[in-house]
């Protein structure tokens, strides 16, 4: 069965939104905090029932958390009512954090955003053009999708694999879609070598280091790269697939491999994260602008993907965001994986 469009109702997702000097101009000032709560409620009724999967949200405003709650079940099985403690699989909304474990090395001065690649990662053969970190952050590299390469090799995505098993496919191709920097192709290669250069670097795991430097220090105690798929997770969200006639069935990840993806969180867990766009309590003054930074191709061309993140515009507002969700698949599936489903939407 090969899964080709999932949203809200199918795979249970957290969704954290920002909004903070925009709240006044989107919503009609006479509204009490109860009707606006109606409002937002009223948009996920359909999901709001206990035998759906369903999603979780945050409303921030003034830098604090004013509303937070779970619709639908986070367990079918169980029917067990999703909260806004719910812990949920975020697939390609964890490239942030990756994002930013690089970026903290850098500002350290371990490592450079200008380094070659290879001098952590010697088993990436020598292209015609040297690929930079800053190239990996940005999507720039030219490296191709291993997702897409396990596909085209015959491995069944909902296979158990893992960082190694992904570095050494990537290390095989003997080439690239374009020359780095030249433009910008998303792929999820990119941030799988990126955890990787992380371990190299700092001697630590991406989820070690993440948790060390970024998740406990801003108080996301349920947070963390999940690379370990026997874990017992408390208050895990199970995801699902549709299997016809309003039924569903488990959607079970096999995943290891971090870095891409597989970041385990809630929404309060995010609204922290987010108030450190604010604050830079993590990374110190500068960090978070940094974070937001876009990037120029080799023509001189700006791009609004920064680091781990989309920088760019929504119904005229500054927005930052980044999407992500699985397309899983019991036969080999040429796209796994499309930043689409769960979002971190902070707009200003």
């Amino acid at each position: 069965m090969r899964i080709t469009h999932l949203n809200t109702a199918i795979l249970s997702i957290a969704l954290a939104v920002g909004l903070h000097t925009a709240v006044a101009a989107q919503s009609n000032r006479a509204d009490s905090p109860d009707q606006l709560n109606e409002k937002v409620d009223k948009i996920f009724t359909q999901w709001d029932k206990p035998d759906s999967p369903g999603c979780a949200l945050g409303v921030i405003s003034g830098g604090k958390l004013v509303y937070k709650r779970g619709y639908g079940s986070a367990n079918l099985d169980y029917n067990a009512p999703l909260t806004s403690e719910s812990v949920f699989y975020i697939a390609s909304t964890s490239k942030q954090f990756t994002a930013a474990s690089v970026l903290l090395l850098v500002r350290r001065g371990v490592i450079s955003l200008d380094d070659d690649i290879r001098k952590y990662l010697p088993e990436i053969p020598k292209y015609e053009a040297s690929i930079t970190i800053n190239h990996l952050v940005h999507h720039t590299s030219g490296l191709r999708d291993y997702l897409e390469l396990m596909g085209m090799a015959g491995r069944r995505t909902d296979e158990p694999f893992n960082n190694q098993d992904a570095v050494e496919l990537i290390a095989r191709q003997k080439g690239l879609n374009f020359k780095p920097g030249e433009r910008f192709l998303y792929s999820n290669s990119n941030y799988v070598l990126m955890a990787e250069i992380v371990r190299r670097a700092s001697g630590k795991s991406l989820r070690e280091f993440a948790a060390e430097n970024i998740f406990r220090p801003l108080g996301m105690n349920s947070t963390h790269f999940d690379d370990d798929r026997t874990a017992v997770v408390k208050k895990r969200v199970v995801s699902y697939m549709p299997a016809g006639n309003g039924q569903f069935k488990q959607f079970v990840k096999t995943i290891e491999a971090v870095g891409d993806g597989n970041l385990l969180t809630t929404v309060e867990d995010l609204a922290k994260w987010d108030l450190n766009f604010y604050e830079d309590k993590v990374g110190g003054d500068g960090f978070s602008r940094q974070m937001l930074t876009r990037t120029k191709l080799n023509d001189g061309k700006e791009i609004p993907y920064a680091f781990g993140l989309g920088n760019e515009e929504y119904r005229g507002l500054k927005a930052v965001a980044h999407g992500g969700g699985a397309l899983w698949a019991s036969e080999p599936a040429r796209s796994a994986f499309r930043p689409a489903f769960h979002r971190h939407l902070s707009v200003q």
